[in-house]
């Protein structure tokens, strides 16, 4: 039997009833991920997934009863199995017991406080030496017409080569071997656990091959691929690891920057390391819409600024990021990109 696939089908409803969370309207639920008090994680029954808009946890079935249990993703896996379906052999699991999953399971209390826990990150070594060993793979690939594409365009971005090496950026220069090797070094549902393959079984960063680490006390704990120069209509201008949570872009800056001092929060990677190129230090959400409240903690030292996107989705993320972050007594203020520029990246690469 597929296990991976079949446990995938496993009803997500019916999972997070038989645990205990209660579905509120629009099927939302208190998130087990970061303390709420209203209901921001939403299951999807269509597609046997969930997103919390709260924390930007998201994943399948597996996922989200891993995270609960506190459980790597195999084990989560066979658990389900064990649980749900009906033709599974508990003898395929190596590793030890498997429990049954008691659907009395009151639910978890709702708190409203912040994390007291100064850990921000869900750091998991295993995924840390995927990323860096597919990042050390890719930097020893020959340069070829792919390398020099993405070069000259991160040129034209405003970037200097000084920039590039101290953010780590590399390229995917030959899409197959990369993934062969991967798949001949790891287990596979590591990979898709680590979010650098998919479902399929394929390497994510297929037809993104600008890769940009994100860092955390030195190791790699999150991946983001950008297409070179401007996407089609049917492909996007970034890929995230699939089904693993964002983390907070050049994060450490803030473990060096004083007290007092003015920390810009932009939207994309690219406008921070340009702010970072340009002396101003920053931090990137990944996106408007990423941000966690368990990294609020982070910015309580600092003079926020938030200097996103020049559009209207941008302009409102950025107000009411301000009122949340002020509800925490964060000082915050907001700075617009200059008009007739999108963002910050366009600004400070085309100003004359």
């Amino acid at each position: 039997m597929d296990i991976l696939a079949q446990t995938r089908t496993v009803n997500i409803i019916r999972v997070v009833t038989d645990l205990g969370y209660v579905l509120h309207e629009n099927r939302k639920i208190i998130c087990p991920f970061h303390p709420e008090k209203t209901p921001s994680l939403v299951v999807y029954p269509q597609n046997n997934s969930y997103h919390c808009f709260g924390c930007g946890k998201h994943g399948d079935v597996i996922n989200f009863y891993a995270g609960v249990a506190n459980l790597d993703y195999t084990t989560a896996m066979h658990e389900l199995a064990f649980n749900y379906l009906s033709d599974y052999k508990p003898e395929l699991y190596k590793r030890g017991h498997l429990k049954k999953i008691q659907t009395s399971a009151p639910a978890k209390p709702e708190k409203i406080a912040l994390p007291t826990d100064t850990k921000t990150y869900e750091y998991k070594p295993l995924h840390s030496e995927i990323y860096e060993d597919f990042a050390r793979v890719c930097r020893l690939q020959p340069a070829n017409s792919v390398w020099e594409e993405a070069w000259r365009y991160l040129a034209g971005r405003g970037f200097a080569e000084s920039t590039l090496r101290k953010f780590h950026i590399f390229t995917v220069n030959e899409y197959h071997p990369v993934q062969a090797y991967l798949r001949n070094t790891y287990n596979v549902l590591d990979l898709q656990e680590s979010g650098l393959f998919n479902e399929r079984g394929n390497l994510i960063f297929y037809r993104h091959p600008i890769i940009i680490p994100y860092y955390r006390k030195g190791r790699i704990v999150f991946l983001q691929g950008r297409v070179i120069g401007n996407p089609s209509d049917t492909v996007s201008r970034y890929q995230f690891l699939s089904g693993v949570p964002v983390e907070l872009f050049n994060a450490d800056v803030m473990d060096i920057l004083k007290t007092g001092q003015t920390l810009y929060v932009t939207e994309g990677a690219f406008d921070c390391m340009t702010l970072m190129q340009e002396g101003m230090a920053a931090v990137s959400l990944g996106s408007a819409t990423m941000f966690k409240r368990e990294w609020m903690k982070l910015f309580r030292r600092f003079e926020v600024c938030f200097y996103f996107d020049n559009d209207a989705a941008g302009q409102k993320a950025a107000r009411e990021y301000g009122e949340v972050f002020s509800q925490y007594g964060v000082s915050t203020r907001v700075k617009t990109v200059k008009e007739g520029y999108k963002d910050v990246n366009d600004y400070f690469s085309k100003r004359e």
